[in-house]
């Protein structure tokens, strides 16, 4: 891996990850196994017990995982694989011992039995530093199949990007494949999304939103500072055919098969509608495909808009465990186009052309390598 990458300090975002060589599009940029796991079997009694503290009072973070995992770093593993974790990026490194922190130390020194299996009075828990550890456990790690955590050392580095350069996959036994999205110069940097694939799809104050409240930062990615915002498209009131696109100050763009621009009455009455249906659509339940369905096919307002594909996603989902093909082709078609549309012209960016339909054609930057004879 160190022949394939660089750690690079940046003045904004800290230590990150750099190629050191060409990448095509789906290339893997490099696998990396795991330097720390942290699974339930690996000390059971510890987490059951923290698992019964959450359900009678839940924990702040909403999981007893990363917990486990700072509580079980520090009662197994030795000064080497400790300074691996406290090497890695927390928002706070002097942040002061949290309630749950003080909580569940109190819990486990009342409890006789699990003190006992887990040697603390020949290894006593400092708060601050298992608070730190949480932290680093919340900030870095990756989810396992198994209900547990992964700690990558590498892989740990990649800053999150709303366009990431990189995408990846864990198999069953935690090794991390690096691919490439597009086409990776020397030089560049190696970025990830943080966010659900779902997530990437919504616009950038709710995406932000998701950032900050799970990673305490704000994304300035080149997506999120683009002006207009292909994600939130309004049907034309004058022509049905063409889009209006919102952009960042919720002005609307002009229709581009018409050109009709919409009056500040109908803006104001349209975001104020996109804002409801936002909250319509995040509180649908994915089993009643009927609800779903009512409210697709109610839609008049909106086109080429980001939950018209979450509710795509929901009925092609739904349609295909009840194996009705014709639904199942319709949404899956829908999802392709709004893909094709909206994310292809966010990596590309300027260059990209608009159709009058509202969608794009894109020209092709980065994707590809020059003809090979």
């Amino acid at each position: 891996i160190d022949r394939r990458v660089n750690v690079q300090d940046t003045p904004d975002k800290g230590r990150c990850l750099y190629t050191n060589e060409v990448s095509d599009p789906g290339q893997v940029v490099f696998v990396e196994k795991p330097c720390l796991v942290a699974l339930p079997g690996l000390s059971q009694n510890l987490w059951n017990h923290l698992t019964k503290m959450h359900e009678a009072t839940p924990l702040q973070l909403g999981t007893v995982t990363f917990h486990f995992a700072a509580l079980l770093s520090e009662l197994q593993l030795d000064k080497t694989s400790i300074g691996v974790i406290m090497d890695k990026y927390v928002p706070d490194p002097d942040e002061e011992p949290g309630d749950d922190v003080v909580r569940i130390m109190q819990s486990i020194e009342e409890n006789k039995e699990l003190k006992e299996e887990l040697k603390l009075d020949e290894k006593p828990l400092d708060p601050r530093k298992l608070q730190r550890l949480v932290s680093v456990w919340r900030y870095n790690a990756f989810s396992h199949h198994r209900d547990g955590l992964l700690l990558y050392d590498q892989t740990s580095r990649c800053s999150h990007s709303c366009d990431p350069a990189c995408f990846y996959s864990i198999g069953e036994d935690g090794a991390l494949v690096l691919r490439s999205r597009v086409w990776l110069e020397k030089g560049d940097e190696l970025t990830i999304s943080y966010l659900h694939d779902q997530d990437l799809l919504k616009h950038t104050a709710i995406r932000q939103q998701k950032l900050q409240h799970y990673w305490r930062f704000t994304c300035a990615c080149s997506r999120c500072k683009l002006y207009l915002k292909e994600c939130r498209g309004f049907r034309c009131r004058d022509c049905l055919v063409g889009v209006w696109y919102a952009t960042t100050a919720n002005v609307l763009e002009p229709c581009r098969v018409c050109n009709c621009v919409p009056s500040q009455d109908m803006t104001e009455k349209l975001i104020r509608n996109e804002d409801e249906y936002v909250l319509l659509v995040e509180n649908l339940d994915k089993t009643d495909l009927p609800d779903i369905e009512t409210v697709y096919i109610a839609n008049l307002i909106f086109k080429r808009h980001w939950f018209l594909c979450v509710m795509d996603t929901m009925l092609w989902e739904g349609s295909q465990e009840k194996n009705v093909v014709d639904s199942t082709l319709e949404h899956q078609r829908h999802r392709v186009e709004f893909h094709e549309s909206f994310l292809a012209w966010c990596r590309e960016g300027k260059e990209a052309e608009p159709r009058a339909d509202g969608g794009c054609q894109t020209k092709r930057r980065r994707l590809l390598h020059k003809a090979k004879p």
